[in-house]
């Protein structure tokens, strides 16, 4: 009896030991990008809605919004796979929309919906340029101030532009809190419980 419980605290004392000796595991660089994409979408849903009742009036625009498309593996499969052509594309996409809505934000009739939008988009523009870099992917840089003027934008033309914009950044939000629901986007499962809210 007294050998077996020796022999027990002897196999006890060995897994301590062993387990001690593991190396640390390092916190996921793209966890944080999955609370700020939450973020995002949350302030997004709000101000797109807050936009449709000030303007319920549509209109086609010509706009140079970036979007996410099939051929960008942003599927559960592909993710799991090879993320960071889904990821890479993601960043990109959120830099422009961060240009797109720096403009809204200059229009009157916008201001106030962007105003909870912009410190979003500026805090998961920071956790996706992390998680890019430990995923060792490109940095895509600062969009560039140019010397080129927008083109200016008719009067009544901007609560129009200020929904379309935000609605779409509203889609874009939900892709991307889906793609980041369980930080690193390789750990995606095809029976992922993780679910945005």
């Amino acid at each position: 009896m007294m050998d077996s419980c020796l022999t027990l605290l002897a196999a006890l004392l060995v897994f301590l030991i062993a387990a001690s000796a593991a190396p640390a595991v390092h916190p996921d660089a793209c966890a944080e990008v999955r609370a700020s994409s939450q973020d995002l979408n949350e302030y997004a849903k709000i101000a797109s809605v807050k936009a449709r009742n000030v303007s319920t009036d549509l209109a086609s625009f010509s706009s140079s919004l970036v979007w996410i498309e099939s051929s960008d593996m942003c599927d559960p499969v592909s993710l799991k796979q090879k993320s960071m052509s889904c990821v890479e594309k993601i960043f990109g996409v959120l830099m422009n929309y961060s240009s797109a809505v720096e403009r809204i934000s200059l229009f009157e009739s916008c201001s106030e919906f962007t105003s909870t939008v912009k410190p979003a988009l500026k805090k998961l523009q920071r956790d996706m340029s992390k998680c890019v870099r430990s995923l060792g992917g490109k940095q895509e840089k600062e969009p560039s101030v140019t010397n080129k003027e927008p083109q200016p934008v008719e009067h009544w033309k901007k609560p129009l532009l200020c929904r379309y914009t935000l609605d779409r950044l509203f889609a874009f939000s939900i892709l991307t809190a889906r793609v980041f629901a369980v930080g690193d986007p390789a750990h995606h499962s095809e029976g992922s419980s993780h679910k945005c809210s």
